[in-house]
């Protein structure tokens, strides 16, 4: 079978990095740029630094600051038309996962205007996007290497991706500094979500030896780190969860995501939970969902975790669950939904709005218990099967039963 690998995106890591930026800008002949980010990230001193270096490096910045918590598609498409209106000729973001899928939805229709829902699906926009400087300021979703970009539509509360090769990020630049003051609420959400990324990576049908090298050196990276760069924020921990977040998205961008993320997006369109806790809660049971198909995969991922092999496939699955769980509850992550959001009033329902799938494909009619959840995970998950795992997500977590 044919397999591709796709990334182009210049990543530029390190202590200090940023001081770099406005002159590995400008050396792009690129002289107006649009910033994007949000009021959090203002006030903070290496944002301060970023426009001094811009302003060195003579590049006039216009700023749009007003990002909320995911990208909107109002917003995306009003500051589109700002960029095209201005000639401006880039857009920086420099913000969490929000902030940087909305720069990146913004570039995208800058170049393939009116809307990004006309741009919504996978590869459905003509032009390149505009050149993207992103700037993560948590080390979570990895978007800043990553072609798609998720955008909320407020008037249906439907979520939708958007990318394809021609919405990759130009230069991602992953500073450890930008981690010292993110709450340690946001870092333990940010971290499981690259976790989750990295770990789904593993367990879908377009993984390869080549992604899942990258995914096993980001579960390595993220499991040695996670704990340190939250709850102490050393320098060297911190660089490691951002350098990881970044690798597991370049495994999931090619090996795309699977079902936890199909199963969490209806979650957070309609139940408001965010996105690194619906992931994160729904892991631990797609992996035990996943392993009867891919055992292989669960020896490799615990391999990576640095634990020693079981006796048998049952046992190596225990290890893995266990010790993800110990990791919840060193960063203060939760098991469940429970006491976290209220549970939806029909869980077939939700299960029923999850056929799409991430990359939104359309269900096929009627839909059944037995109908599939449009997903490229390694095992087919249905809506009786999505029911299910939902149900799991708001009890307590018994690893013996999972």
């Amino acid at each position: 079978m044919e397999a591709s690998f796709l990334m182009p995106t210049h990543v530029i890591h390190g202590a200090g990095v940023l001081a770099g930026i406005g002159s590995a800008i400008a050396a792009m002949g690129i002289r107006r740029v649009l910033v994007v980010t949000d009021a959090n990230i203002t006030p903070q001193p290496f944002y301060v630094a970023i426009l001094d270096a811009l302003d060195r490096a003579g590049i006039r910045v216009s700023v749009y600051d007003g990002c909320r918590i995911d990208a909107h598609l109002d917003e995306v498409d009003e500051q589109a038309a700002r960029v095209s209106a201005g000639s401006l000729e880039a857009v920086i973001g420099v913000g969490g996962g929000s902030v940087l899928c909305a720069a990146k939805a913004i570039a995208i229709v800058a170049r393939n205007p009116p809307t990004f829902r006309a741009c919504a699906g996978v590869a459905r926009f003509p032009h390149r996007a505009l050149p993207m400087f992103l700037v993560p300021t948590t080390a979570g979703s990895g978007a800043e290497v990553s072609q798609f970009t998720l955008v909320k539509d407020d008037a249906n509360g439907a979520k939708f991706v958007g990318g394809g090769p021609l919405s990759f990020p130009t230069i991602a630049f992953l500073d450890p500094v930008v981690l010292a003051a993110i709450p340690a609420r946001l870092a333990a959400i940010s971290a499981i979500d690259a976790l989750t990324h990295a770990m789904e990576a593993m367990f879908t049908e377009f993984a390869t030896p080549l992604t899942d090298g990258l995914a096993m050196t980001a579960i390595g990276l993220l499991m040695r780190s996670i704990t340190c760069a939250v709850t102490t924020r050393a320098p060297d921990a911190c660089a490691d969860n951002l350098l990881g977040s970044a690798i597991a998205n370049m495994a999931c961008g090619n090996a795309r995501l699977g079902l936890a993320h199909a199963l969490s997006l209806p979650l957070e369109a309609r139940c408001h939970v965010p996105h690194g806790i619906g992931v994160g809660v729904l892991l631990p049971h797609v992996l035990a969902f996943n392993a009867p198909e891919a055992p292989a995969k669960v020896r490799m991922m615990a391999a990576a975790m640095g634990l020693k092999a079981g006796d048998g496939d049952a046992a190596v699955l225990a290890d893995v669950l266990a010790t993800l769980g110990q990791l919840y509850d060193e960063i203060g992550f939760p098991h469940h939904f429970d006491g976290h959001f209220d549970k939806p009033s029909s869980l077939r329902e939700i299960a029923e709005a999850a056929l799409p799938g991430l990359y939104g494909m359309a269900p096929a009619e009627p839909v059944t218990a037995s109908s599939i959840i449009a997903s490229p995970n390694i095992r087919r998950a249905s809506v009786e099967d999505a029911s299910a795992l939902y149900a799991a997500c708001f009890e307590s977590l018994d690893r013996a039963r999972i």
